[in-house]
């Protein structure tokens, strides 16, 4: 007779959890008193698609064990988590004798196909990358139903809060000899109910008594909704977003000095036309910073002053400037040598003074030093120009800074794809290894192209360079560009480190011509260049009253140039100043000078700074005699970033140029002037059309006779010639903002202001012309592509104005 115990008849999420697996030993000698049941076989049952093998595995129980109760309430458990099986029971049958328990389960259906209805506002490729349910796999619902909710989620982020997403499965009909039957496979189709958006038209902020509204809306990365939400997305309610707002705006007040702040979760009501967000803000008062100081294992010779800390007493209290005055404190100390140094703020705020008592604790530990530097990676640059540009030395003593400053030498050098300067301990405590681990680059380029810009017409160009000759470091570049009315031709080779010493040197040679409209000058010479870096001469700032200027990205040098100069193809109509010229002329300059620079980058800047001084002395030897003295600055400030976007930068900078002629010339030579004008200049002016101008006349008079002899200034006004300006002064301003991040496109929006003056009347700021516009910039992959349009704002009769002016493909 058979008799069956039904265990566990249905498995229900929720049950307390199994004991676990116990093997109860078969020997009736060690079984329980009770009389345990020991089991003979055990079997599958129900299973078609899914292995039998795959489900032994998840067993514990075995043939020839005692039966517990508890290991197989979590055989159960444990095959109702595979996924497969809607149901698993487990119940205890007798056969002939034998105890035979058996797992009966129920599979889940078969997707055969999973479908989306009713979706229009996302494309069917991202919902099926969202829902959870996949074709040739078991359905499972836990999965289906946490792909509603990232549906769901992925809806709302949009605006349509009123979705309504469900799913059902729907048998595949297989014949059977002639016969329709329902399949054990399904197709699963998820139907989307899209309605309305419905975006934020309102944020409202409530307590809030010393930040204003519209200020406390900028800190927020959630919006109302505008005339441009249909393409930004503004006015969306995403929760995880307005979660992370509320963080946004404690920390906001945090960094205004209102520590006791209170921000609760925004409230979130309908109303008629969408969504009202409203955020409740207890601000209490502003906490300000009191005494500061640094204590502990302090350095002899340091006191607090000396660290030219942020915080201050009586500033209002910020924990940025905390941060920061850590950081400045862990690197003074880490300049001294001590690598190890551990900096503890300590605070003691007071509620009754509403202030805060900072302490920086140090525990310096031992004073480090440098033990080995390790150089690897580098299979075509030699050992010794990376170590040159390194600023720590071996048995020297450690420095934050210099290691820091190290790594960004390297860099800068643009041989290697990744620079990576890390420490470890060596043998003592007080000693690190510095390894320097590199992979190369290419340094060698080829590149020949033709463009064409407003300022050149047709240009053709081709570049060899070699910016690490022979691994060496030193720079080879050879350039031609030639083009309708322009021709460059440059060799140029540069030793970074001359005899393994600080000191830079370039050669060049070059030949160049301009064509303008009524002459064309043009030259042939060379020039040898000399370059130190001013830190070396002990010297790593400079005072400029409150400020103080870094040194260490600067050096000063000597410049020598030599040039036979020549003004040929005069116009017969040309005036009498560009006739007289005509001719060559040799040229003879020394030029001292003063260059810094911490661009991020050479062609496309986001922050940094260019400066370059230089005064040149024309007249040891040669038939020029002249003084000119130039300043360019430039400044590159990022105003803004967007993870997304990227950084809008406004750019501002100058170019002021002051050239006076002597030995009985007041100007400069003619090949020597400036002409302002173009995309470079002044936009909105075409290209060497400013400065001073002098009268072309007929030599008629107004009756048609001529001119008598002893009359100069005699006959009609028939033209006027630009004859260029011995000084020149430029100023650019421009917000530079990205329209393409993945393509590198950006926009600009600009404003100019400049002129060139004659040495004889000096220069005048009255006479400045000024521009604003706009354009757009492409670093493209085979050139620079620059489109500006110009509006004058100030042109005057004589002026020759150009409203859209382009660069492509070439040096502009």
């Amino acid at each position: 007779m058979l008799s069956r115990y039904v265990l566990v008849l249905l498995f229900v999420i929720g049950l307390a959890p199994g004991a676990g697996a116990q093997v109860v030993p078969a020997d009736p000698s060690q079984a329980p008193a009770a009389g345990p049941v020991v089991i003979d076989a055990v079997e599958i049952q129900g299973n078609r698609r899914v292995d039998e093998d795959a489900i032994r595995v998840r067993l514990e129980t075995r043939p020839g064990e005692f039966l517990d109760e508890a290991v197989v309430d979590q055989d159960v458990r444990s095959l109702y988590a595979m996924g497969f099986f809607s149901n698993v029971t487990a119940s205890l049958e007798e056969r002939v004798g034998q105890k035979v328990l058996i797992y009966e389960v129920d599979e889940r259906p078969f997707v055969r196909e999973v479908r989306i209805k009713g979706n229009d506002k996302i494309k069917e490729e991202e919902l099926q990358g969202m829902v959870r349910v996949r074709p040739n796999t078991v359905l499972d619902p836990v999965k289906a139903r946490a792909g509603l909710d990232e549906v769901k989620k992925a809806y709302e982020k949009k605006g349509y809060l009123d979705v309504e997403i469900t799913y059902d499965t729907e048998p595949i009909k297989d014949k059977d000899d002639g016969v329709v039957t329902d399949s054990e496979e399904v197709v699963v189709t998820f139907r989307i109910e899209e309605h309305e958006q419905i975006r934020i038209e309102k944020i409202k902020f409530e307590g809030n008594k010393g930040m204003g509204s519209r200020k406390l809306k900028g800190v927020l990365a959630t919006s109302e909704s505008n005339i441009l939400s249909f393409i930004l997305g503004s006015g969306n309610l995403d929760r995880e977003v307005l979660q992370a707002d509320t963080e946004r705006l404690t920390a906001y007040y945090y960094e205004h000095g209102y520590i006791d702040v209170r921000v609760d979760e925004p409230k979130i009501e309908r109303v008629e036309d969408g969504l009202e967000v409203t955020f409740k803000v207890e601000e209490g008062e502003v906490y300000k910073f009191g005494p500061v100081s640094v204590v502990g294992e302090t350095l002899e010779g340091l006191e607090s002053d000396d660290f030219d800390l942020e915080s201050e007493e009586g500033d209002v209290f910020r924990p940025s400037k905390l941060r920061q005055d850590m950081n400045l404190v862990t690197e003074k100390y880490g300049d001294r040598g001590y690598a190890f140094v551990n900096v503890t703020p300590d605070t003691r705020v007071s509620s009754t003074e509403k202030t805060v008592d900072l302490g920086f604790r140090v525990v310096r530990g031992p004073e480090v030093y440098i033990d080995r530097i390790e150089v690897t990676g580098n299979t075509k640059t030699l050992d010794k120009v990376v170590r040159r540009e390194m600023e720590l030395e071996e048995q020297g003593r450690f420095s934050g800074s210099k290691l820091r400053r190290s790594q960004e030498r390297i860099q800068r050098l643009g041989f290697f794809q990744d620079v990576n300067i890390t420490t470890r301990k060596a043998d003592r405590d007080d000693r690190l290894d510095v390894l320097v681990d590199l992979r190369e680059g290419n340094t060698g380029t080829f590149s020949a192209g033709a463009g064409i810009s407003s300022a050149n017409q047709f240009l053709f160009n081709v570049s060899l360079s070699e910016i690490n000759l022979f691994g060496r470091g030193q720079r080879l570049l050879l350039q031609a560009d030639l083009g309708t009315i322009r021709r460059n031709l440059t060799l140029s080779l540069t030793e970074p480190y001359l005899f393994d010493t600080d000191i830079t040197v370039g050669v060049d040679v070059f030949n160049w011509q301009l064509e303008f409209d009524e002459f064309t000058r043009g030259g042939t010479g060379g020039g040898l260049r000399f370059l130190y870096p001013i830190d070396k001469l002990g010297m790593d700032e400079l005072p400029l009253g409150p400020l103080r200027l870094p040194l260490i990205d600067t050096r000063i040098g000597l410049e020598y140039r030599i040039e036979q100069a020549e003004i040929s193809g005069v116009d017969a109509t040309a005036s009498s100043v560009i006739r007289s010229e005509q001719g060559t002329r040799l040229t003879s300059a020394m030029i001292p000078r003063l260059f810094r620079d911490t661009r991020n980058h050479p062609f496309d800047p986001t922050r940094g700074s260019m400066q370059d001084l230089s005064f040149e002395v024309a007249g040891l030897g040669g038939d020029s005699r002249f003084l000119k003295a130039e300043s360019r600055a430039r400044w590159f400030v990022p105003v803004w970033t967007s993870e997304t976007l990227g950084e809008l930068t406004y750019s501002t900078g100058w170019t002021v140029t002051y050239g006076v002629g002597y030995g009985g010339e007041r100007e400069l030579p003619l090949f020597e002037r400036f002409f302002p004008g173009g995309i470079n200049t002044v936009r909105g002016f075409r290209v060497r059309s400013m400065g001073p101008q002098v009268p072309v006349r007929d030599q008629f008079l107004s009756d048609g006779s001529a001119c008598p002899d002893d009359q100069k200034e005699c006959g009609r006004i028939i033209n006027r010639d630009v004859i260029g300006g011995s000084s020149q002064l430029i100023f650019n301003n421009e917000l530079i903002f990205p329209l393409v991040r993945a393509l590198g496109l950006k926009g600009v929006v600009f404003f100019d202001a400049g002129n060139a003056f004659s040495a004889s009347r000096g220069i005048d700021v009255n006479e400045l012309r000024m521009a604003v516009g706009a354009g757009i910039r492409w670093l493209s992959p085979i050139g620079p592509l620059r489109i500006e349009v110009g509006f004058p704002l100030n042109d005057q009769v004589g002026d020759d104005t150009e409203t859209v002016q382009f660069s492509f493909g070439g040096a502009p």
